[in-house]
């Protein structure tokens, strides 16, 4: 497996992979991500195997402290220079899980954003979810205000 970064002749693998991991009501489609990986491409990771993209995760840098629905959508919240890396998704196609596919992605994702110097990374996720990402370092800030696709998100966040 490599981690690379997103181009955008991607973006067909990267719209189908979202279709497969999460429901309609969450899921970005294929216009979304072209203008995200417009934006910003330094923070647009793939996980490939044997030519297939088999995981991503992605998400801006800004100086807003919280992820909120608004930066799903509009791009302008981007900020090369920021303090916070956003995570919009943490990826990894059925096929493909149980084999640290999401694990090494946040890794590489983490180190990069430490790298940076940024101040911390910030995600939202299902209750169930909580756990995975506190054996990266990620504190749980509990509900977040976050309605997108109609689900109960928690904010989790690493800070350097």
């Amino acid at each position: 497996m490599t981690i690379r970064k997103g181009k955008p002749e991607d973006i067909e693998a990267i719209a189908s992979l979202e279709a497969v991991c999460f429901p309609p009501k969450e899921a970005a489609d294929r216009d979304t991500f072209a203008k995200r990986l417009h934006a910003y491409p330094n923070h647009f990771l793939l996980a490939e195997e044997d030519g297939k993209v088999i995981g991503l995760v992605n998400g801006p840098v800004t100086d807003e402290e919280d992820l909120t629905d608004e930066m799903y959508s509009d791009t302008s919240f981007h900020c090369e220079k920021g303090d916070w890396q956003m995570i919009f998704g943490v990826e990894t196609h059925p096929d493909y899980q149980n084999r640290h596919v999401a694990s090494d992605l946040l890794e590489f994702f983490i180190k990069k954003a430490k790298e940076e110097g940024r101040k911390g990374v910030v995600l939202t996720c299902k209750e169930n979810l909580v756990g995975f990402y506190e054996k990266f370092g990620f504190v749980s800030e509990g509900v977040s205000s976050s309605t997108h696709g109609d689900v109960v998100w928690y904010q989790m966040r690493i800070k350097f």
